[in-house]
């Protein structure tokens, strides 16, 4: 009975786990129509091809979420179709399809589309961006047409905004944010412009930021000065003037930018000691921020691929590419580390007498390139 009680356990689990993400009909169009009109559905379908990144990414890093699955599931029919191969080429065709990854969400009843998105989209978006299709006045078919239609209400703009901050139209999204920031009731103490704001709205010229800075102490007690600084923070991640960081309330990570943002300027103006002796004392010390120093390592040591540089920030470039890969604390990416490889294996090919040290394979010319472009991607079809 015992065991009888375990295997029964088991096949639970298996179910279960099985259950998790999208599940996906793989039916011919017409019988995945007829299935969705049955149940009285939305489709949702997945326009993608088999040479696109960011296709794959949903797939294997969002699709696949148990929270994203259980709605899906429950809400849609859900179709992924190639828009390259079989009757997926019509239908990208039908539906107006132009980049990938496209999500479109049709009617079955009329064959017509009621909302679409794309693009690479983290949980929150995705979810967002499901949600909005069942809610007839948060549609895209919806709000396109009404903002053509001239609707100027606060509500539609907030909700277009939130809409084309979604498909990372950020032109719309500032040009909106400008017009409500002066309307009554839409200041940042309304939560859904500081959400919107937060996530979505950027820029130090914006109205929305100087009310931010005006109003430090009160936004930083309603939102937290977490939540508060961090914002401060990614606003300030490249700002190379440090009047206009005086200007501002002293935040968590204030100094430390300063100090990047100075050797990210003594860089792009070639002063490469320079750079390097306020780079140094942060690699010794970066206190809270050593991920935020590794991305900046990153991006300044890849800048050896792209010109002509002193052999001396060569091979700092190259201690640089090693903090970032020895240092960055999510060990399942390995950006940091196939970049230090790549410059490692560089030096070493550049070294005299290469081939005394070097397993000949290394330095044989054709070899096969090291990326981190994934086995399961097609190449891009030549035009």
């Amino acid at each position: 009975m015992n065991k009888l009680v375990i295997i029964f356990c088991i096949l639970l689990s298996i179910g279960a786990s099985a259950q998790e993400g999208i599940q996906f009909d793989h039916s011919s169009w017409n019988e995945v129509k007829a299935k969705a009109a049955k149940e009285n559905k939305l489709i949702f379908v997945d326009f993608y091809t088999q040479w696109c990144g960011p296709c794959l990414a949903m797939a294997e890093d969002v699709f696949v979420l148990e929270s994203v699955g259980n709605f899906f599931n429950a809400n849609f029919i859900n179709a992924k179709i190639d828009a390259e191969n079989g009757e997926g080429i019509e239908l990208a065709k039908r539906y107006g399809v132009r980049s990938y990854p496209t999500f479109a969400f049709i009617d079955p009843k009329t064959d017509q589309a009621v909302h679409t998105s794309g693009s690479r989209q983290d949980k929150e978006t995705f979810l967002f961006t499901a949600k909005s299709a069942l809610d007839p006045q948060k549609r895209s078919i919806f709000l396109e047409e009404q903002m053509k239609k001239g609707n100027s209400s606060p509500e539609f703009l907030m909700d277009f905004a939130c809409y084309a901050a979604s498909r990372y139209n950020r032109d719309a999204v500032d040009k909106i944010a400008e017009t409500l920031a002066k309307t009554s009731g839409y200041s940042l103490e309304n939560e859904k412009v500081w959400a919107l704001f937060s996530k979505s709205i950027s820029g130090r010229s914006s109205s929305y930021f100087k009310e931010l800075v005006n109003n430090y102490a009160s936004l930083s007690k309603k939102y937290g000065q977490k939540a508060v600084d961090g914002k401060l923070f990614k606003e300030f991640n490249f700002c190379p003037d440090e009047a206009e960081f005086d200007a501002v309330p002293s935040f968590k990570g204030k100094d430390f930018l300063k100090q990047k943002n100075k050797a990210d300027k003594l860089v792009k103006e070639k002063k490469f000691n320079e750079a390097a002796l306020v780079i140094d004392p942060l690699m010794a010390n970066p206190g809270d921020y050593k991920d935020e120093l590794c991305v900046f390592l990153y991006f300044t040591s890849r800048m050896i691929w792209y010109g002509e540089y002193p052999e001396y920030w060569v091979k700092k470039c190259l201690s640089y590419a090693q903090y970032a890969a020895y240092n960055y604390s999510d060990r399942r990416d390995v950006t940091y580390h196939h970049e230090y490889a790549l410059q490692l294996e560089r030096m070493l090919k550049a070294m005299p007498d290469a081939v005394k040290y070097i397993p000949e394979s290394i330095l044989k010319a054709g070899s096969r390139d090291y990326n981190l472009r994934s086995p399961l991607l097609k190449s891009k079809p030549v035009k």
